[in-house]
């Protein structure tokens, strides 16, 4: 027998929803479902689009997607509801067939709003935590208006009066609008908790919209209204004084950017300069950001702003913290593969938890013959067990430490560990090296009851890292013939001789070894996964405004004043003229800065730099002199020689640069190109404490864990003006530096 599959076809999608209980709201001549909000029914067409998800199609395309099954599949639950549809008597069969017209066009007019938006005022102060004179505002200008309060056709209960955000076009007209219920009732309109829709018949080519100054500068793309004025809210001090437009999808559709674009380009004669897509931090998020990653205009700079603490912009709102990362589209394309593959392998993952089963020494003797374990036989084992178990996890650790060592004789392996540090890892400079010597892909790394905290599985088999814990005080007992022995390996001989005082204990500290594990072996889902992702203080390569280059160069300033105990004498009117007899000339000219340390007295150490540097040069040269006072101002002067000591300070800027999102000099590949003499003098140089990279790890991982702590997406973290108690001190120094040449060397080679 034939298939029919344009009767397959024409089996209606509501039916089936209505077949399976999926519950929906209706919006004319669309369906919108209760728990996935992006996926809409086109009654008259027949045919869903699930835009967070980039999915469309009839009835068995809707299975597949929905149901998350394959094709095969798919069609047999598709044939399952077409017997059971035929089956029906004629008069439900016509309450699918009859669909609406399609030619309903949205009125304003028709729409009856309320004097008063009090209401609304109210929901979005005390359920979306905007600002109550900010919201004011809204209503006077007519970006937010009240519906009227109805009754639910359902329950009979009157619901409050919902909010409404107009959409207006180019001329003032309002072509359609949105609809945020304020009612909350979890149980009837599930995880969001109100009721959403876009009126019937609106014109999809426009969404809701506002602007600042002209508009004509910048494009923020946001999902919902509420992310608008959050973001708006949140960032009203950088945007009052700038032509921005703000512009929410009501969904996830890349062709309103479009049209809006075009209208734009029409109304002002360009482009804007920016186009950023600020969607939510999520998968669907991503997909709708991830066309304008290929899509470039001339003069136009594509980028993509996320939310710090939540999903969107509404969490971040109510977070009470005021930060994003901006990203360019290129490295929102590598995050959203990220996601996808998580994606694909949390949905590999089995849901099903097995239960392990530990049998203990006196349960395996039992099985084995019956004969009963003393409990002092069982402890001897136990111990046995951990000793051998330290030893197995030492020497993990010594050839992990080793591999890691062994990367400055490949300068390809040499950039791949410092673009890893870079990321700021949370974790001392030893771990640090010890998780890229077992596991170079990592990228968040927890234990695993970090992981169980936050409601994350590490997956069943998977091999952990080994790093060392924080130190514990243990007590020991120094043994007659002079040998150290902990109390917990000692005889009860030996314990009690100690207790008498015959044999003297002493406290050591000791490092646990622990257990670590990447999110990649976790079952980590896609809602958790942007929360746990690593986010740089500052990205350079996506703001490298005068402001953004200014707090960056303030804040490394205070850590060499602060942290470092050095001045940085950066405006004195000699300081060229004082490099200049200092330093040697190069093919660049005059040196850029340098490391100054007295001799007799290595705390009396500045950094100097030509005072007609650009910020940039500013940032970069600092950070490499920086590098020199970590690793070198407390040193002995031929602990390594110079060459070595100048390629520690350059592979310590660079980490800090990477971190800071910036490739260092002009291009890493030509950055590490320009290091192949020295690095080959490295691979030759006898390090016979491994302490040449060691001390590269741990000098810029306490200058990136700085910025950290003091930056984040370029911007204080505090907003308290700080005093510089240091300026006087700088400005003495400055001057004793320069008069006082005989008493100075300098280390270090041009910048």
């Amino acid at each position: 027998m034939a298939i029919n599959r344009a009767a397959m076809k024409e089996l209606p999608i509501q039916g089936y929803l209505d077949y399976k209980g999926i519950p929906y709201t209706t919006e004319h001549q669309n369906l919108r479902l209760v728990e996935h909000d992006s996926l809409v029914v086109n009654l008259t067409k027949n045919q869903f689009y699930w835009n967070s998800r980039q999915k469309s199609g009839d009835l068995g395309d809707f299975i597949a997607a929905y149901e998350g099954v394959d094709n095969k599949e798919a069609w047999v639950k598709w044939s399952e509801y077409g017997r059971y549809f035929n089956g029906q008597d004629a008069d439900t069969k016509q309450k699918y067939t009859d669909r609406p017209k399609a030619d309903y066009q949205f009125d304003y007019s028709r729409w009856r709003t309320a004097q008063s938006t009090q209401n609304s005022e109210d929901y979005l102060v005390t359920e979306r935590g905007l600002d109550r004179d900010f919201v004011k505002k809204l209503a006077q200008s007519g970006l937010i208006q009240q519906g009227m309060a109805r009754q639910d056709r359902e329950t009979g209960e009157w619901q409050k009066p919902a909010l409404l955000f107009p959409w207006y076009d180019e001329n003032g007209k309002v072509v359609g609008l949105d609809q945020q219920g304020t009612t909350v009732d979890f149980e009837k309109f599930g995880k969001r908790g109100t009721e959403k829709k876009i009126a019937a018949g609106a014109d999809t080519r426009y969404g809701y919209n506002f602007h600042t100054g002209n508009g004509a500068d910048e494009l923020i793309v946001f999902e919902a209204p509420i992310d608008a004025l959050s973001f708006a809210q949140l960032r009203f001090d950088g945007i009052k004084d700038k032509n921005v437009t703000l512009l929410s999808l009501s969904g996830t559709d890349h062709q309103k950017v479009l049209a809006e674009l075009d209208r734009m380009n029409q109304a002002n004669g360009h482009l804007p300069k920016r186009l950023i897509m600020a969607t939510d931090d999520d998968i669907a998020g991503y997909k709708a950001a991830d066309i304008f990653d290929t899509l470039q205009f001339e003069g136009m700079e594509n980028l993509r702003a996320i939310p710090k603490d939540g999903k969107d912009w509404n969490d971040q709102l109510k977070s009470g913290e005021n930060r994003f990362e901006l990203m360019s589209t290129a490295d929102s394309h590598d995050r959203l593969t990220a996601l996808e593959a998580f994606a694909d392998k949390t949905k590999a993952t089995t849901k099903l938890s097995e239960t392990k089963t530990i049998k203990d020494a006196h349960q395996v003797a039992a099985s084995g013959g019956g004969r009963k374990i003393s409990r002092y036989d069982r402890q001897r084992e136990r111990d046995a067990r951990k000793t051998q178990n330290r030893a197995n996890n030492e020497k993990i650790i010594h050839e992990a430490l080793e591999r890691t060592a062994n990367y400055k004789n490949d300068p390809v392996e040499m950039q791949r560990y410092l673009d890893f540090i870079a990321n700021g890892q949370n974790y001392s400079p030893r771990n640090t090296m010890l998780i890229y010597g077992q596991r170079p892909e990592s990228t968040i790394v927890m234990g695993y009851k970090q992981f169980e905290e936050r409601g994350i599985q590490v997956n069943k088999g998977e091999k952990g890292m080994k790093i060392f814990g924080a130190p514990t005080k243990l007590q020991s007992i120094i043994t007659s013939d002079g040998n150290k022995v902990y109390w917990r390996d000692a005889t009860p001989e030996q314990r009690r001789a100690a207790k008498e005082g015959q044999l003297d204990t002493r406290s050591v500290l000791h490092y646990p070894i622990e257990t670590v594990f990447d999110v990649k072996q976790t079952n980590a889902t896609l809602d958790q996964l942007p929360e746990l992702l690593p986010n740089r203080p500052v990205n350079l390569a996506t703001d490298n405004s005068p402001e953004q280059l200014e707090r960056i160069y303030q804040t490394l300033k205070d850590y060499a004043t602060q942290e470092q105990k050095v001045a940085v004498i950066d405006d004195h009117p000699d300081s060229i003229q004082f490099l200049a007899n200092n330093k040697p000339m190069t093919s660049n000219g005059i040196a850029k800065g340098a490391m100054v340390m007295d001799k007799k007295n290595p705390d009396n150490t500045s950094i100097v730099l030509r005072n007609d540097l650009p910020l940039t040069d500013r940032i970069s040269t600092l950070a490499h002199e920086m590098g020199h006072v970590s690793l070198h101002k407390n040193t002995k002067l031929d602990s390594h020689p110079v060459h070595i000591k100048e390629l520690q300070a350059e592979l310590t800027s660079y980490v800090i640069l990477k971190n800071m999102g910036i490739e260092p000099g002009e291009g890493s590949a030509r950055y590490m190109n320009g290091w192949t003499e020295d690095l080959q003098k490295l691979a030759d140089y006898k390090d016979k404490d491994n302490t040449v990279l060691s001390d590269v790890t741990k000098a810029s991982t306490a200058i990136t864990q700085y910025l950290s702590d003091k930056l984040t997406n370029g911007e204080a973290i505090t907003y308290e003006q700080r005093v510089d108690k240091t300026q006087e001190h700088a400005k003495v120094a400055a001057n004793q530096a320069m008069q006082d040449q005989t008493a100075t060397e300098t280390q270090g080679r041009t910048r």
